[in-house]
């Protein structure tokens, strides 16, 4: 019975220990810590064309989602997305990934991205995003209204809380 207890408390203190290292601390230098306003960027879409902080289309909401196209936690923030696309008609999703454009454009294909005019993925060549971020996972998500920084989710954006602040405000 001792062998029991002590195996059961063995689990539960490294069950704790490895809740704790799954809480993503923001980096405390991060430039978005202390400027609230949309980062400066260039980004390379996979269409070819080149859009920056100052001519993407305007949207009351924009939502940086930082990702990696072979990254599960991703894939999963991508479909969720998906599902819940007709919430978020009035947000514009900047998919940028470090990744090369084709795993970016097979990620694209995979969630039906290409052609949807509240999204844009692509590169950004210059790393502008991850910089002023300093995001320590995938996916990242930076949540702005009217260009300023409403939210950030360090381990990817939570749905719900994602939709109902976008349907409050």
């Amino acid at each position: 019975m001792r062998k029991i207890i002590l195996s059961l408390i063995t689990m539960l203190i490294i069950a704790q220990a490895s809740a704790q290292s799954l809480d993503v601390k923001p980096d405390p230098n991060a430039p978005y810590l202390k400027d609230k306003n949309l980062p400066a960027f260039t980004l390379n879409l996979i269409d070819g064309r080149e859009v920056t902080n100052k001519t993407i289309p305007k949207f009351k909401y924009i939502c940086i989602i930082f990702f990696s196209p072979d990254c599960s936690h991703c894939e999963t923030e991508a479909a969720t997305i998906n599902k819940y696309k007709d919430k978020l008609t009035n947000v514009l999703f900047i998919w940028d990934s470090y990744r090369d454009m084709i795993a970016i454009q097979a990620f694209a294909d995979k969630f039906n991205f290409v052609g949807r005019p509240n999204i844009l993925i692509g590169r950004d060549p210059s790393y502008m995003i991850p910089t002023f971020f300093r995001p320590k996972m995938t996916p990242f998500v930076a949540l702005y209204k009217n260009n300023q920084l409403v939210k950030v989710y360090e381990k990817g954006a939570d749905i719900f809380d994602l939709i109902k602040i976008i349907e409050s405000k």
